[in-house]
């Protein structure tokens, strides 16, 4: 390991390997390895950087394994020195206890473990991702923890609680938690740097829409409330997540249609969203291209809009004004028409859109901006190239330069 070394950052999930590496300062994407399909009978390696790599392997293939082979092929191909100078990796749900990313160790380890029931799809992989890292590398590099709940640690707890008896809320960590905190954390970062108009007291709404989606009203820089609660489930429609819907479906679901609860669970979660609701693909694209042929095609796209808008005003009404919005995720960056769609009954706050700058703002680069509000709108509008690794890798730099201090 030298000063030269890169930043690794690793995102485990439950059937995908995602690594980035990026120079020693964190200023720079070097490589990025998709590791997807582990799980399944055929995995395929990809591998982009100055040049392109990808393999397919016969699955399944466990993270350790994946992992190995991701390094060893950038090894082969890429000259990069083959240890990091620190290893980020992004972990969903930091629980109560973490407010801002962590250096692991066992005691961090036993904590992430035990929140694996309330992210049984995230957390397990997760630590399965830090173990892998430990068994290649060993104990000498610095592996950090950034979390998604994190961002949201700051709600007011009147935004951060249900109305439920509170001593079996409190006994059983049911809370509003929050995800996607390090995208959204980012794109407040990123606002600040290049928004002429940015200041530090801004207030701003920050949409992540991909497939999963959230939303999150920030004042000053602080997380104030936010779509997603105590699962990712909760909030917007999503790809195939429900969104909001009453408690009291579950049950009249498992009575009716002799669903057991984990099956009910399974449909809003898997089957339900813009899949569920149109019946034909999940894909906002897909959906955007068969919306003049298929009323449901249409219908999906309406309640998804629709849900949105109802979040943006409530979250301008929370935040008692609104200086900017920000969209950003693969739909976010990739479609011109669901923003329109999203932004056109908001004319009233100042959030009157430049249709060419619109239109024109697809396919972003991570970290690249754009602004899509006229020039004299009062609300401000832009797009931003989210980069959750980019701002992982700062995050594991910050530790590395704090350890070298001390």
């Amino acid at each position: 390991m030298t000063k030269s070394s890169p930043i690794l950052v690793v995102n485990s999930g439950s059937s995908s390997l995602k690594l980035s590496l990026f120079s020693a300062d964190a200023q720079q994407r070097l490589i990025d390895a998709h590791f997807s399909g582990i799980n399944s009978s055929k995995a395929t390696l990809k591998i982009t950087g100055e040049s392109r790599y990808e393999q397919e392997y016969t699955g399944p293939i466990p993270i350790t394994e994946a992992l190995q082979r991701s390094l060893e092929a950038i090894k082969e191909r890429f000259d990069i020195p083959p240890y990091p100078l620190a290893i980020g990796h992004r972990v969903v749900h930091g629980g109560e206890r973490y407010r801002k990313s962590v250096v692991i160790d066992k005691t961090v380890m036993a904590y992430l473990q035990s929140l694996s029931p309330l992210a049984p799809l995230h957390n397990p992989q997760c630590l399965e991702g830090i173990n892998a890292c430990l068994k290649i590398f060993g104990d000498n590099i610095v592996q950090v923890a950034v979390f998604d709940t994190a961002f949201h640690r700051t709600m007011p707890w009147h935004a951060a609680h249900y109305g439920i008896d509170q001593d079996i809320a409190n006994r059983l960590g049911i809370q509003r938690y929050g995800f996607h905190g390090i995208s959204h954390h980012y794109l407040w970062n990123s606002y600040q740097r290049h928004c002429l108009r940015a200041k530090s007291n801004s207030k701003a709404i920050t949409l992540h829409l991909g497939n999963g989606c959230s939303i999150c009203a920030i004042d000053a820089g602080k997380s104030i409330d936010t779509s997603m609660g105590f699962t990712p489930t909760e909030g917007l429609l999503m790809a195939t997540r429900s969104g909001d819907i009453d408690p009291s479906v579950i049950p009249y679901l498992c009575d009716k249609e002799k669903m057991a609860l984990t099956e009910a669970l399974g449909m809003l979660n898997n089957r339900s969203g813009l899949l569920g609701v149109s019946g034909l693909t999940y894909d906002m694209k897909e959906l955007l291209n068969m919306e003049p042929q298929h009323e449901k095609a249409r219908q999906a796209i309406a309640l998804f809009c629709y849900r949105a808008l109802k979040y943006v005003g409530a979250y301008i009404a929370a935040l008692g004004g609104i200086d900017t919005i920000i969209f950003a995720g693969g739909i976010g960056e990739n479609a011109p028409l669901i923003r329109q769609r999203i932004l056109s009954p908001l004319t009233w706050c100042g959030a009157i859109l430049d249709d060419h700058a619109n239109n024109a703002c697809v396919g972003l680069q991570p970290g690249e901006l754009r602004r899509i509000s006229l020039s004299e709108a009062l609300t401000e509008v832009y797009v931003i190239g989210t980069d959750e690794n980019g701002f992982i890798a700062h995050e594991a730099l910050a530790h590395v330069n704090s350890f070298q201090k001390h």
